[in-house]
């Protein structure tokens, strides 16, 4: 059986986020190996399925090439990835692969089409089986093993040949992740990956944990991958892929978990490992501002660590009560001086037109920002993704302005708009704090201060260009 793993083509220039329940065009030199396909990829390969898995939005490939792509190779079925605002392209994908040869087989994943799959059915007639369980390596094995008769594997919606949908049964949670193998890093190009937080290259990505401790409103992980019900992979099988990664010529790593530090005791002994193993990898993260100590902190820079990203979102605290993100922005302070002090980069990621916003919610915001010493931040727009409590408040209460979904975006004008606060002031809001923070001079006098070679200077000259054109140049409507 011949099986292409495909991630479709970037629709913004910028590139596109899918991984996860990930949204949205990028908002600078931004290239994520598709971290939710190689996991597919290497639990095949390592239940006896070998397979070809394909980047064409890191890449830049066009929906032409990957056309040439499936003629080549006539694969039995086709695996791709989807996303909200990317999905009207991304079932072309299944179009093209019919023109090529009507009895490839065509499977879309993501989040998008769980929350959404009649729809998605009525939009492409090319698409055969939707995965509608997060469990997506048992799943996309069980469409493998049962291919000649496709209402036997759980965890998918089916069209079948009369136009009747039909939904499997349903597939069960995997408790232990360590039996998934790994993600195949070996598959892909390895030079194209990074983005302005990268120390080194070639880049890949890793992941330790599925779901998250937090259950906040506006997520695809707690509507979608189980959170805050957290489970781990063992330490040792971690620090084996860690190795495996190192030895096919990586030098850094992008940790995907939601909250990497969740379990202190867990992360404490994947550094240890680290660092008694002598793994030469430099990488971030992310994680939650209460679950980092200086403890903690020390051990992450010792292993390796250079930038830490935490969830911001906002300052305010209807703002925060509403998303249930159950943070102080004193916790963001303290975390953010701590990780500086320990000779590590922080990204904060805000956020801006959640409920309960208003005009001050928002100013009150990016002047906390710019009293911090925050490496990085982001401050995209909030986009109600369907299946989320975010996308039922939004459309229950008749803020939503469109189901284009093309435009749920959060580089983009919103796709709401509350009666306090309208969408062009949203919009407006975004733009204006991302410059109040990148262009003050202290910051930028800090940046110059802070290079130490010519690859700094190269980081920092990529990341302003990467800036003026995303926020200066091009238009977010």
């Amino acid at each position: 059986m011949k099986i292409l793993i495909i991630e479709p083509p970037a629709v913004s220039i910028f590139g596109n986020q899918r991984i996860f329940g990930g949204n949205g065009s990028n908002k600078s030199d931004f290239r994520k190996p598709p971290l939710d396909l190689m996991m597919m990829s290497g639990y095949m390969r390592k239940e006896g399925f070998d397979n070809d898995l394909l980047d064409a939005n890191a890449s830049r490939r066009s929906i032409d090439d990957i056309k040439e792509v499936i003629k080549n190779k006539i694969p039995d079925v086709i695996f791709f990835s989807t996303s909200t605002c990317t999905i009207y392209k991304d079932l072309l994908v299944a179009k093209v692969a019919k023109e090529v040869n009507s009895s490839i087989v065509t499977v879309a994943v993501g989040t998008h089409v769980m929350a959404l799959p009649h729809d998605t059915f009525a939009e492409s007639e090319y698409l055969d089986v939707i995965v509608y369980s997060s469990e997506w390596e048992e799943t996309s094995l069980n469409v493998l093993k049962n291919i000649s008769d496709l209402k036997n594997a759980r965890g998918i919606y089916l069209r079948k040949t009369s136009g009747e949908i039909i939904k499997t049964d349903i597939q069960a949670p995997v408790s232990d992740l360590d039996m998934l193998g790994f993600p195949a890093h070996d598959k892909l190009e390895r030079d194209i990956y990074g983005d302005p937080t990268s120390k080194r290259s070639p880049k890949s990505i890793v992941m330790g944990q599925k779901a998250c401790i937090n259950n906040c409103s506006f997520c695809c992980q707690p509507a979608f991958f189980g959170a805050p019900v957290l489970r781990k992979r063992s330490v040792e099988h971690f620090l084996e892929e860690l190795k495996w990664v190192q030895d096919l010529g990586f030098q850094e790593v992008m940790f995907n978990d939601a909250t990497l530090t969740a379990d202190l005791e867990w992360a404490a002994l994947l550094f240890e490992g680290m660092i008694r193993n002598k793994i030469d990898l430099t990488w971030n993260c992310s994680t939650r501002a209460e679950r980092v100590n200086p403890e903690i902190l020390k051990l992450m820079k010792k292993a390796g660590c250079h930038t830490i990203a935490l969830g911001m979102e906002s300052v305010d605290s209807t703002v925060l009560k509403n998303i249930r993100k159950n943070i102080h922005p004193e916790q963001i302070r303290e975390a953010v001086s701590l990780i500086r002090k320990n000779g590590m980069n922080t990204v904060l990621f805000c956020v801006v037109g959640f409920p309960g916003e208003t005009r001050k919610s928002i100013e009150k915001t990016i002047s906390f920002l710019k009293t911090i010493d925050s490496t990085f931040i982001t401050l995209g727009i909030a986009v109600p993704a369907p299946g989320t409590d975010f996308f039922r408040h939004i459309e229950e209460n008749n803020y939503l302005l469109t189901r284009d979904w093309s435009r749920y975006d959060p580089m983009k004008r919103p796709v709401f708009s509350y009666p306090e606060l309208s969408a062009d002031e949203i919009l407006y809001y975004s733009t204006y704090g991302l410059r109040q923070f990148y262009l003050r001079p202290r910051y930028i006098f800090n940046r110059v201060i802070a290079i130490r070679n010519m690859s700094d200077v190269s980081k920092n000259f990529n990341n302003f260009v990467g800036f003026m054109k995303r926020y200066v140049i091009h238009s977010r409507t």
